[in-house]
């Protein structure tokens, strides 16, 4: 039975029009919601580190750079994170890759940086605002998108869904 996933994890998912539909492709969102929350407690730690790095730094250098810090502290901060990763190469954060995840545009392709931006910014500006409530529609959306991918226009996927099928060849 001919199948049309992806030989590889780095094969293209590009689709024409909508992103698939999870009852025709449920590979594509199988354990999404779970991922994604590791995914974001793998990179909040991440840039926490980094943050806990710039502030030894700063003692080290007896304050001086204080206001640097406060500067890209929290949300501009994790707003360059999110943007440098999503709208890089491999369209994910760090542990957005290590679960095995993977953002895609609304037609397939790779995300450019301003969806990276959008996205972003409106969670991190979301969020708070309404108390983390407005991740309660993921789990009622047929693709498993939180409000900022359907604002931004992005979807994201289960990049390890071709691995279990190979299509011919050895």
């Amino acid at each position: 039975m001919p199948s049309n996933l992806p030989e590889r994890i780095d094969a293209p998912f590009d689709w024409a029009g909508e992103p698939p539909d999870p009852l025709d492709r449920p590979e594509y969102y199988d354990g999404l919601l779970w991922r994604r929350s590791v995914a974001f407690c793998v990179d909040a730690c991440l840039l926490f580190a980094v943050v806990v790095v710039f502030w030894l730094f700063n003692i080290l250098t007896f304050f001086i750079f204080t206001a640097v810090i406060f500067l890209i502290w929290a949300a501009p901060l994790f707003v360059i994170y999110d943007v440098a990763t999503i709208g890089g190469s491999a369209s994910a954060t760090f542990g957005m890759r290590l679960l095995g995840l993977q953002v895609r545009a609304w037609d397939g392709g790779r995300p450019t940086y301003l969806h990276a931006l959008i996205a972003s910014a409106l969670f991190w500006f979301l969020v708070p605002l309404t108390g983390g409530l407005i991740l309660l529609v993921a789990p009622f959306s047929n693709r498993r998108q939180h409000v900022h991918d359907m604002l931004s226009g992005t979807v994201v996927i289960n990049a390890r869904a071709g691995e279990a099928v190979r299509i011919g060849g050895p």
